[in-house]
């Protein structure tokens, strides 16, 4: 359903298939499939961009491929190439504009009245397989504006998940503020500790199910993490200042930032 592919530890077999098929350089290079290794790419021979990866499909809501991400596979652990790299911007892939898996949950999330944000292909793809069809990602880059505009057309509810780490928590907070100045309805799946969404479906699918059903709207998530902290009354205070009243600050209604002040 997917069309997840293997793009071959070669230097130019793409390349020369696409060649022989009729099409240029030129075009290759505009849509990102090919690349040169001098930076004024005046004089170097083009070869293909994705090579020994798994390769996860971009579409755009209409179905259309416009992209790919490709999972360095296998890692020789040397560090020497990214692990995941992804198509560059390009005539038919603005990275802000586009959220993966959106072409495929809309429908779903028209039902179910919720859409769940989670961070790369593998948690997109083991959420859809334990049971969320509801379910997009952002793919290298951060959530936007106009990611958020595609969500709440559909449905102004929204349930993120993201890595437990001190990144993802970062990157669920910003996400968060933009959701709620654009008045969205905010809430934070946890998974067990040390798990990602993908971890917890192939574990067992009703971990996943379960961090869904209890997920908690935003502003309650932290002040419950707040509260758990075991904190003196001023250093509480302090984290909740830092913490609780950027969001609430961001809630679009005077009446919900009533509530939670």
């Amino acid at each position: 359903a997917w069309r997840v592919g293997y793009a071959a530890k070669d230097w130019r077999v793409l390349r020369e298939h696409f060649l022989q098929k009729g099409y240029t350089d030129q075009e290759l290079l505009s849509v990102g499939l090919i690349k040169k290794s001098d930076e004024d790419g005046s004089s170097s021979e083009p070869y293909d961009r994705f090579r020994g990866r798994i390769m996860f499909p971009i579409f755009d809501t209409s179905e259309r491929v416009v992209a790919y991400s490709g999972r360095l596979y296998p890692d020789d652990g040397s560090g020497k190439s990214p692990k995941y790299l992804n198509s560059p911007e390009t005539e038919l892939f603005n990275k802000s504009a586009i959220l993966y898996g959106y072409s495929k949950a809309k429908n779903a999330i028209r039902r179910y009245n919720f859409s769940i944000l989670v961070e790369g292909q593998m948690d997109l793809l083991m959420s859809h397989q334990g049971g969320f069809p509801n379910t997009v990602a952002v793919s290298g880059t951060g959530l936007t504006e106009q990611h958020l505009e595609l969500l709440s057309r559909i449905s102004k509810n929204v349930v993120m998940s993201f890595d437990a780490d001190s990144a993802g928590i970062a990157s669920a907070t910003r996400g968060a503020i933009l959701a709620l100045q654009k008045g969205m309805d905010v809430k934070i799946a946890s998974v067990p500790s040390g798990k990602d969404p993908a971890h917890a479906v192939k574990e067992d699918p009703n971990l996943w199910k379960q961090a869904i059903r209890e997920s908690k709207q935003v502003i309650d998530f932290h002040i419950a993490r707040i509260a758990s902290e075991g904190l003196v009354p001023r250093e509480r205070e302090m984290r909740v200042k830092e913490v609780v009243l950027p969001f609430i600050k961001s809630i679009a209604s005077p009446l919900d930032q009533a509530h939670f002040v």
